[in-house]
């Protein structure tokens, strides 16, 4: 949970900007930079991904341990005026859950990383029993997103905080945990896309990807520089792009917090959501004081709010 907002937070400055405009300034980017948005509040204001990551955290609590569709969807249409940096595809399905759409027609057909950046919770309650983690986190994703990528982006998404949050620091195989994680979010059946802007990138082609077969390129893909790395990925709201990428900056500086968080945000694009999926492996992983004393506390919005639904989503008793 403080991962999800400390890598929102660090990464929504920079979010829709080209990374060349942060040439020279990449210090800057090491702390929160405060929000005229956002008034009176800690420097460490965060948007969509976590306030929406505290919906799904508030209706699992509500459930006694699972997602109810019903009461998620009616969270999301509270949410929506108070949403800050709100993607498209999330707001025309809350429109059309307000106009009485049932939360399982309402989903968009959109491969976004809107599903996938909010779940966190999921895995932090249902990381015992990984048939109901994947089958909540596929109920919580088609309220907004129908596409089956982003259904499977939000399964890896939960999949990958439960699984690094069972493991010790030190326990971590790179190549097993992409392999593993490939696997378990291919019981969602994704027939691909072709990648973004492909006729106009060298190397690309029109054959539709399926993410489970970009997470496994990651682990070929730890000793590249980042510039071809990002290039390679693209780290944009297209969860094809998103999963992979925030996978790439948490294995590549898996004992370095600070540098794989920064590093995803000075990708620019859609660096908070990149960042704050990346920062919540590594808080699944090494706990919250892994972070910067400066990223933590009084400085990140809704701190102790954040800390009492993870605990209180830790407590939970064992449902099927």
């Amino acid at each position: 949970m403080v991962g999800t907002a400390v890598g929102d937070a660090l990464g929504r400055p920079a979010e829709a900007r080209d990374p060349t405009t942060f040439r020279g300034r990449e210090d800057d980017f090491r702390h929160y930079q405060p929000w005229s948005g956002y008034a009176g509040g800690p420097p460490g204001t965060f948007t969509d991904d976590t306030q929406m990551s505290i919906c799904v955290a508030e209706s699992i609590l509500i459930g006694g341990g699972r997602i109810d569709p019903v009461d998620l969807a009616e969270r999301f249409v509270a949410w929506l005026p108070e949403g800050r940096g709100k993607g498209q595809t999330c707001v025309d399905a809350v429109l059309e859950l307000e106009m009485g759409v049932p939360w399982w027609e309402a989903g968009q057909p959109s491969a976004g990383n809107g599903a996938a950046m909010r779940v966190a919770p999921i895995g932090i309650a249902l990381g015992s029993d990984i048939d109901a983690l994947c089958l909540d986190s596929a109920l919580s994703a088609v309220i907004t997103h129908a596409d089956p990528m982003a259904v499977a982006g939000a399964v890896g998404h939960a999949w990958l905080v439960a699984r690094l949050a069972a493991l010790r620091p030190g326990g971590l195989d790179a190549a097993s945990l992409l392999d593993d994680l490939a696997t378990a979010i291919s019981v969602i059946d994704d027939p691909g896309h072709p990648e973004r802007s492909w006729e106009k990138r060298p190397g690309k082609t029109s054959e539709p990807i399926t993410l489970a077969s970009r997470v496994r390129e990651v682990a070929d893909m730890l000793s590249w520089p980042t510039d071809k790395a990002f290039s390679h990925l693209y780290n944009g709201a297209f969860v094809l792009e998103t999963l992979p990428c925030a996978l790439w900056c948490f294995l590549r500086d898996v004992n370095d917090p600070e540098e794989g968080v920064v590093t995803a945000v000075l990708g620019g694009r859609d660096a908070d959501t990149v960042a704050s999926m990346a920062a919540a492996y590594f808080g699944a992983l090494h706990g919250p004081n892994a972070f910067p004393e400066r990223w933590c506390g009084e400085n990140l919005e809704r701190w102790d709010d954040l800390i009492d639904l993870a605990d209180r989503l830790v407590a939970l008793p064992e449902v099927s």
